[in-house]
């Protein structure tokens, strides 16, 4: 008889309140991504205003209005949509968790197929004179220092093609719920704490950090292009280290 995932308790205590129909639902993805948003930035906004000084209580609230306007209001749209025409994601719901290599595996996986992907649609975006001037300057507009909300600040566009990118393993492999809605909010919120402008030691030991993203909003050239991992940064010669 197979052992029990040690992530089973986890599993069941999703499965008792949110329930089968409601992780298979698109919302069930849509409120982890929109979480991976929400929680760093609160975070970050919290120390932007409170801790460090960087902002103002009302730059902070513009900064993420200019952000989230639209992105905002889409999200309690959608999940009225979904509540009113039940839709379904999932063909089918576990009852078993999956087992604690198969979850590590998958997220890591998750991580490098998007971080490669992301990369090189990145370099696409410089690259293309058209694109460059008419949809991803839209991001570009926000120099050093960067808030966390600036990873929101992009053309609707950009926000579907990066989402494709950002989230193409589970776009192209099965994958078990409980890694889907993780890698969906792990991706997301290191996306935005790439913007936040702050060194993070044990983090930056890990993931794109955001003082080398930083010299990339402020480069002409396309430098730290990497907003998950800077492995293909380091790769194919777009990595600078930050002084």
């Amino acid at each position: 008889m197979p052992t029990e995932s040690a992530l089973q308790p986890m599993w069941d205590w999703i499965l008792r309140h949110v329930g089968a129909t409601g992780i298979a639902s698109p919302g069930a993805l849509l409120t982890a991504v929109v979480a991976g948003v929400y929680l760093p930035g609160i975070v970050f906004s919290f120390v932007d205003v409170f801790v460090t000084g960087r902002m103002t209580l009302a730059e902070c609230r513009a900064v993420h209005w200019r952000a989230m306007k639209w992105y905002g209001s889409f999200y309690p749209l959608a999940m009225i949509a979904f509540w009113a025409l039940p839709m379904t994601l999932l063909s089918s719901v576990p009852g078993a968790a999956p087992s604690t290599f198969e979850f590590c595996r998958d997220l890591v996986f998750y991580f490098l197929l998007g971080d490669f992907v992301s990369y090189f649609w990145h370099r696409w975006e410089h690259a293309n004179a058209w694109y460059m001037r008419k949809i991803h300057s839209v991001h570009h507009v926000d120099t050093p220092p960067l808030s966390i909300w600036t990873a929101m600040v992009v053309h609707p566009v950009e926000g579907i093609t990066v989402f494709a990118c950002f989230h193409v393993y589970a776009i192209l492999f099965p994958l078990h719920p409980l890694t889907l809605l993780a890698g969906a909010f792990s991706v997301t919120a290191v996306n935005m704490i790439t913007h936040c402008g702050y060194r993070l030691p044990g983090y930056d030991r890990i993931f794109a950090t955001a003082r080398e993203h930083d010299i990339h909003h402020a480069s002409r050239e396309p430098k730290n292009v990497s907003v998950m991992l800077s492995i293909c940064d380091r790769m194919f010669g777009t990595f600078e280290k930050a002084r």
